[in-house]
């Protein structure tokens, strides 16, 4: 203890004589001068230097002429002053005042401070020769190689060679301009580091905000950590943190990542994004989801009554309250009966339209991964051709062998073939010779008689059209086929357009409209949206699937819509999904109108199955047709009319006859469990959980007097009901000898419904315990090996 003591008093006194050391100060000396004086002002003594020198703990000091107050151990300077520390660091200025006992010196007019590349000007800077910082609060100018920094307040330090700028902070470099309320930057490694509001902008017109980060100068690299957002004209992308590259126009954004396009009015979140400023593209994942805002007109609620007019008296003409339009008005009849001077004006007819309400809806769309990007229209029809050609399979050259070519035969080796003649014969080589005979002879033509053949083909011709030109028709007019309908775009190669792609697991959630699909393609020069591998759409009470489907937004509403090939629509009247009136065929061709199915085109092999409903909404029959082709209506959600066309075969029997293979088409597909429920399916779908393996516990032996229980208790299925005839069983693609489409949900059943309003039940068999296992195999075996009775 006295061991710990005693040292603890060493470091006291150690501490106190150097305390008591740095306590006295050091005195100014002269080095060298040209002249003194000793002067007296205001009765102090004074020594006027001329040319003077002065050292003070390692700083040399210059000037042209100074004043020395020895008693305060303090001089001013006048005329070139120099401040030297070292071989990096020099203070020019035309006026000093420096005391030696606080180290610190006043440098006015004209202040330049140089360490080693970097360059400090002011008009008024305080300097610590002790601890080498500078200090302006007047504005000040920093150039360091390419960096020029100004501010209004600054702080210099030497040693690290940090400068730390307050107020009005405005660093420009050679491809970006900063401005910043606070800012700190290293002249060494030339980087700066934010503290306040920032703004960067480029040469390329981008926008960098943040309110902390750092940024390169010499690689131009930015790091942003608060409330980040990168501009580039009409988008911006924003994110917790924010990663940039200027050089490589490379962009990273993580967590509450958002890309907004306010030219095309598109906003795609996320929790990772990656921007590409060459390619002008933009990929967002980690529950990704984009928002569209479709818009219609509102009908629903509309003024009827229009506001009453009312009539100035001065005026000689009828005013009418805003909003309404008036057709026509009477002048007022200056001569009145009673005389008076105003009278009631007369209105003819007043018209009111009430402006149209917009009902604006959004539309989400979500996937494992949005990418989003900008290209030409030459582009896009090269990757629109790409997507077509992925789904064709060439069958041409399935049965075909490769071919191998073989080099051409040599003369040798073709005389090697050939037998050889007996002995004392010589071989014939006369067929290796070509034209052996001589060249053919090419058949003589008169030039007379050829020119005189074209000269009266000639004529012929332009009687000919001549006469078609008289007795020409004018032209036929063909209407396209609704099927096969397109939207025509005169857009030049060179015209650029965004593009949206979706990548797994895409799904779309409006509030009249859903839809789900492996991966889906939306371009914004024809506003369609192309869905690819199982896609489904959800519309209303109607679910639409096939190969491939396309939909197509008009005047941001849902215009139209292509499925091909398989295509099936199968839709539900009400709640009753026990009974499904479907329509099928190769191609099939929508029309929406106020986002509802209007009308429905179907091409090629196509079949409808349609329940008819007695007044209390029985269903009495089911009629099934098939033709060339089908057209359907629909009104308030039901199909009014069906009309087949070509090649038509049509039954109509009751719905006690109809058996349950009859009430479906080939390929039937039905799942309403994988329809988006809500936004937030799209915005935030539920994280699957891992599930750890369970460590099943050995089971115990059976005690004396009890029987052995089974370590799994296995209930009874509780059997359908009879009068449903089950046609789908969970283990089976193939529902009464029909093979339906693959399902790939996780139901065990291939049809997600309930089958005459009762649902189909599947239990689930429980395998025996151990122990219940070999007990049933030894009574199996008892059995087995049982003598016969003689």
């Amino acid at each position: 203890m006295r061991k710990y003591l005693f040292t603890y008093v060493l470091l006291l006194l150690a501490v106190a004589a150097t305390a008591q050391r740095r306590a006295k100060p050091s005195i100014v000396r002269i080095l060298s001068s040209t002249g003194t004086v000793g002067v007296k002002i205001n009765g102090e003594d004074v020594v006027k230097i001329y040319n003077g020198v002065f050292l003070h703990e390692g700083t040399t000091l210059r000037s042209d002429s100074s004043y020395l107050y020895k008693t305060r151990n303090s001089f001013d300077a006048f005329g070139n002053v120099n401040i030297n520390q070292g071989d990096t660091l020099n203070v020019y200025g035309d006026k000093l005042y420096y005391n030696g006992n606080t180290h610190v010196a006043l440098v006015t007019n004209n202040v330049r401070m140089v360490d080693r590349d970097a360059t400090l000007t002011t008009n008024y800077l305080t300097y610590n020769t002790a601890t080498k910082i500078g200090t302006y609060t007047g504005g000040g100018k920093l150039v360091n190689k390419d960096n020029t920094l100004t501010s209004k307040n600054g702080y210099y330090f030497s040693g690290s060679r940090d400068a730390y700028f307050r107020y009005d902070v405005v660093l420009t470099t050679v491809d970006a301009l900063i401005k910043t309320d606070t800012l700190r930057y290293n002249s060494g490694t030339r980087i700066s580091y934010f503290y306040g509001p920032t703004h960067i902008y480029g040469k390329d017109k981008d926008t960098l905000y943040t309110e902390r980060g750092e940024y390169h100068t010499i690689t131009e690299q930015a790091f942003f950590s608060k409330n980040n957002i990168y501009t580039q004209t009409s988008k911006y992308l924003k994110g917790d943190s924010l990663f940039y590259d200027r050089l490589k126009g490379y962009g990273r954004a993580v967590r509450r990542v958002t890309f907004n396009d306010n030219e095309q009015k598109v906003t795609i979140k996320g929790q990772l994004g990656t921007f590409y400023r060459s390619e002008d593209r933009a990929v967002v994942t980690q529950n990704p989801y984009v928002m569209m805002v479709t818009e219609d007109k509102d009908t629903s609620k509309t003024d009827t009554v229009a506001p009453q007019a009312v009539v100035a008296k001065k005026d000689k003409t009828a005013v009418v309250k805003k909003d309404t339009v008036v057709s026509k008005t009477k002048p007022v009849d200056a001569k009145a009966e009673n005389g008076s001077a105003a009278a009631t004006a007369a209105v003819d007819s007043v018209t009111v339209k009430p402006a149209p309400k917009i009902k604006r809806d959004t539309l989400y769309w979500g996937a494992d991964t949005l990418e989003t990007r900008i290209v030409t229209y030459k582009t896009l029809r090269q990757l629109q051709e790409k997507m077509r050609l992925a789904g064709i399979k060439d069958t041409s050259t399935a049965d075909k062998p490769a071919t191998v070519r073989k080099a051409p035969l040599k003369l040798s080796t073709v005389k090697n073939l050939i037998p050889m003649p007996p002995a004392g014969l010589k071989m014939d080589t006369s067929f290796f010779k070509s034209n052996y005979f001589g060249k053919p002879k090419v058949p003589r033509v008169d030039s007379a008689k050829l020119k005189k053949a074209l000269a009266d083909s000639l004529s012929k011709k332009a009687a000919k059209d001549t006469s078609a030109k008289k007795v020409a028709s004018p032209p036929k007019v063909v209407r396209p086929d609704s099927v096969y309908l397109q939207r025509k775009f005169d857009l030049k190669d060179t015209a650029r357009i965004r593009i949206l792609t979706a990548h797994h697991n895409a799904k779309i959630f409006k509030s009249d409209l859903q839809a789900k699909a492996d991966s889906m393609f939306y371009s914004y020069a024809d506003s369609t949206m192309r869905m690819f591998v199982e896609p489904i759409i959800w519309t209303q009470g109607s679910q639409i699937s096939g190969d491939t489907i396309y939909f197509q937004l008009k005047n941001k509403k849902l215009d139209n819509m292509d499925v091909w090939p398989r295509a099936l629509t199968v839709n539900v009247e009400g709640t009753d999904s026990a009974y499904f009136n479907q329509v099928a065929g190769k191609k099939m061709r929508g029309f929406f109108v106020s986002n509802k199915l209007q009308r429905l085109f179907v091409d090629g092999n196509a079949e409808t199955i349609y329940f008819n409903r007695d007044s209390t909404k029985q269903v009495t029959e089911m009629m099934r047709s098939v033709s060339s082709r089908i057209r359907v209506n629909f009104k308030d959600n039901k199909a009014q009319n069906v009309t087949l066309f070509t090649k038509v075969g049509q039954d109509i029997y009751p719905i006690e006859k109809a058996t349950e293979d009859d009430k479906i088409l080939k390929g039937f597909l039905w799942k309403p469990k994988e329809r988006p429920a809500s936004k937030e399916a799209i915005i935030s779908p539920p994280k699957v959980k891992a599930v750890l393996p369970v460590k099943k516990s050995a089971a115990k032996a059976p005690t004396a007097g009890k029987k052995p229980a089974s370590a799994v208790t296995t209930k009874k299925a509780t059997p359908p009901d009879s009068s449903a005839k089950q046609r789908v069983t969970p283990d089976s693609s193939v529902v009464n000898g029909r093979p339906m489409r693959a399902d790939t949900s996780n139901t065990p059943s291939v049809r997600d419904t309930v089958i005459k309003g009762k649902p189909a039940v599947t239990q689930p068999v429980n395998p025996p315990a151990d122990s219940t296992r070999k007990k049933l195999l030894r009574d199996t075996s008892a059995i087995l090996n049982k003598p016969k009775r003689q």
